[in-house]
């Protein structure tokens, strides 16, 4: 029996070429999309980012700014009398009681550290004077001058140490709070010799007075200790409380602070005024009844394909500072004191 070979068949070198070729195109369209992808994900992150960084700071500066000057029915004008009796009181409070609910520094430079955090140069910084960490505590009933102040609740806030307003229509007194106890569900607050000069409140207080805690914090940008891609530091919005800076938020670039001066007590500004200004008086702060802030953001990591410029208030477009790829945006907000518009 004679058997037939048969041919073999297969993919010629010619065939295998185009295969190879349509691959090569089809996996280049792949990555093509690919990089579109990503590239529209680290856009949208970045925008994300940034939109996120600089509400989260507006939010925290304009919340205290709205309490700034509180003293409870006081408010609008924190008078017409205020004693202060504790006996190592800070400057601030004395300026508080003298209805001064801001100081600050304007494109600062050389050297200002707060809390171990050094300022960036030609930024400013303002300090923020009023509850800004506790809440409006009420009195349980009438205060006696010798008396501890008692507070209805046991979550007023506040701490042994710390200074206290009490306030009612006719005025309010700032003392130290020596101890601070509960009793009965309410909180009783001390305010002795150790502390105070008198120990004793300068007047009876009736069952409407509150007291809130005096804080200051004071809102500056700088560096962290992390870096860019690119090499450059990352520069951060930092809150000083009198004693230490806490990092709020990173990337922020630049915080601008102007003040609009009410300079004649009729309700109507007058004037907006930075700090050492020719139009800047040695009353200006009891002055100010608004405040512009503007803060520049960025999306901390590179976020854009090509070095992206950003638009500012002049308004006119502005070159990205630094040979990175970061997003930037500024925020603005204007605030009114609310507790100092007469």
């Amino acid at each position: 029996m004679t058997r037939q070979l048969k041919r073999q068949s297969g993919l010629t070198l010619v065939e295998l070429m185009i295969a190879t070729t349509l691959s090569i195109v089809l996996l280049a369209g792949v990555l093509l999309v690919f990089s579109a992808n990503k590239t529209t994900y680290q856009l949208q992150n970045g925008l994300g980012t940034l939109q996120e960084n600089g509400r989260y700071a507006m939010r925290q500066i304009t919340a205290d700014l709205q309490l700034a000057g509180f003293g409870g029915c006081l408010s609008p004008s924190l008078g017409p009398r205020i004693a202060v009796l504790a006996t190592t009181a800070p400057t601030r409070i004395k300026d508080f009681a003298d209805g001064e609910f801001f100081s600050g520094r304007d494109n600062k430079s050389g050297a200002v550290t707060y809390g171990g955090v050094t300022m960036l140069a030609g930024t400013d910084a303002i300090e923020i004077r009023g509850p800004l960490r506790s809440g409006v505590n009420f009195v349980t009933g009438e205060t006696l001058t010798t008396g501890t102040v008692e507070l209805v609740g046991v979550d007023s806030g506040i701490s042994a140490g710390e200074f206290v307003v009490l306030s009612d229509c006719a005025g309010a007194d700032i003392f130290r709070a020596t101890t601070v106890g509960t009793s009965g569900g309410n909180t009783q607050v001390a305010h002795a010799s150790s502390g105070n000069s008198p120990a004793t409140l300068s007047r009876l207080y009736g069952a409407d007075s509150v007291a809130t805690e005096f804080v200051s914090h004071t809102y500056f940008v700088g560096a962290t200790t992390r870096f860019h891609s690119s090499g450059q530091p990352i520069n951060a919005l930092y809150r000083f409380d009198g004693t230490s800076s806490q990092e709020l938020v990173d990337g922020v670039n630049n915080l601008q602070i102007e003040y609009a001066l009410d300079t004649d007590s009729n309700g109507v500004i007058d004037i907006y005024c930075d700090p050492g200004d020719s139009c800047w008086q040695a009353n200006s702060w009891s002055q100010v009844s608004a405040i512009k802030v503007w803060l520049l953001a960025d999306s901390v990591a590179d976020a854009s394909a090509v070095v992206a410029p950003y638009a500012s208030f002049a308004p006119s477009t502005v070159a990205n500072p630094t040979p990175d790829n970061r997003l930037r945006q500024e925020f603005s907000t204007l605030v009114y004191v609310r507790n100092s518009v007469r």
